[in-house]
Formats: structure tokens, C-alpha cells, sequence
């Protein structure tokens, strides 16, 4: 799965997932990029941040990125201004994780800890490890919640925590990251399982296009 392409455009987002700025990017191996700046950015840029590709604003994919040099001014530059970049380094797309993990849609019901009322969100991605989901309605990082994954054959109840808020292009919709708790074997498997047979048939119908 080519998560990132080999260049293109970009939003950049801070991790609370305010926007930052938007830029161009050159993929330079599988964890690296470099960054260029369409303006000189603020002294104050983080050093971590959320790197997002240009795509559609129902494209979810976003990359936590950290800077591995200074921000500088760059042989780049042309007859507009001068032209900024800086390489970062990531461990946070699927090529790099242990994890195996497949892009997905797929309706499921969540029930926060303590409360009796569900909430219906999508399953935008899901690992062995854990899994990515898009809501109308906002949560709290640390949120645990209970929930039954219908796609998945002889579907169980799942515990999760929610890790991480990621951003979205859309307005009025939220992002979250969330890691399995607990999860018995048995389940896991089925996880595992559907993870992989989902991978091979997407890589299967990425051949056929190509092909056509």
C-alpha cells in the first residue's frame, strides 16, 4: 500500500488538528520527505505535525511527521521569492508499521464507557493493532468504548481507547485513532484475518485496473 505519493501538495496540520499551512512535498524513501514552503513559515513552526496529502475531502489519511533539520532557505527558489524547505521523517504509515492495515468503510455502533446511548460512526481503517473512525460527534482522547464490527465474520464485542484526535478536511466531522484493549485471541484472529483477505483483495483489484 503506497500510502504517500512520490510528490504533490499537502495540508500540514498541528497535532491538536488546527490548520497549519498548506505546502509541496518530495518523497524521498519510505519514512522520508522534503518539504517545500510556498511562503517563509513562522519562527514558531512545531516540530512535529500531521501531514495530509491532497485528495478528496472524504480522504482521511493523515501522518504524524517530525522535522529532522532547520527550515531553510532553498536552491529552489524562483523568480516569485525565495523558496523554503526542511526533510522530515515519519514512522506512522502503514509501509512502516508492524501492523498490518487496510483502508476501509464500513458503518459501526460505539457506547462510550458509562454512558447508555450509542453512537454511529465510520471505520475508515483497521489493523490488527487498532483502527480509525470518522464522527459527526466529538470525543475525548483516553474515551473507552465498547462496539461490534458486523463486516467482520462472527463479529464480537471489541474494547477500544480512543488514542489520538487526527484531522479531517471536512467541517463539523472527527477523526479519532484507536487501539484494541484486551483483545482476546480468538478475536484477534478474526481481525487479523480480515485484515488480510481485505488486503489481498484490494491489491487484487488495483491489478485488474491496471490491467484493464
Amino acid at each position: 500500500m503506497n500510502s504517500i505519493p512520490a510528490s504533490g501538495s499537502a495540508s500540514l496540520y498541528n497535532l491538536d488538528c488546527t490548520y497549519l499551512e498548506d505546502v509541496r512535498f518530495k518523497r524521498e524513501s519510505l519514512e522520508t520527505i522534503t518539504i517545500i514552503f510556498f511562503g517563509k513559515p513562522s519562527e514558531d513552526f512545531p516540530e512535529r505535525f500531521f501531514f495530509m496529502p491532497e485528495g478528496r475531502t472524504y480522504d482521511y489519511r493523515a501522518f504524524i511527521f517530525a522535522l529532522t533539520e532547520e527550515i531553510h532557505t532553498s536552491s529552489l527558489s524562483s523568480e516569485s521569492g525565495p523558496c523554503y524547505t526542511a526533510r522530515a521523517v515519519t514512522n506512522d504509515i502503514p509501509e512502516q508499521r508492524k501492523n498490518c492495515r487496510v483502508y476501509v468503510t464500513f458503518q459501526a455502533a460505539i457506547l462510550p464507557k458509562g454512558e447508555k446511548k450509542e453512537t454511529f460512526v465510520t471505520i475508515k481503517d483497521i489493523g490488527t493493532g487498532g483502527f480509525q473512525f470518522v464522527s459527526k460527534q466529538k470525543f475525548e482522547t483516553d474515551t473507552i468504548f465498547t462496539s461490534i464490527f458486523r463486516s467482520i465474520k462472527a463479529p464480537e464485542c471489541i474494547t477500544a481507547r480512543i488514542q489520538k484526535q487526527r484531522p479531517v478536511r471536512e467541517k463539523g466531522v472527527y477523526s479519532y485513532g484507536c487501539q484494541f484493549v484486551d483483545l482476546p485471541p480468538k478475536l484477534e484472529m478474526l481481525i487479523r484475518n480480515f485484515v488480510f483477505q481485505t488486503e489481498a483483495l484490494q491489491a487484487k483489484a488495483k491489478r485488474e485496473r491496471e490491467n484493464a
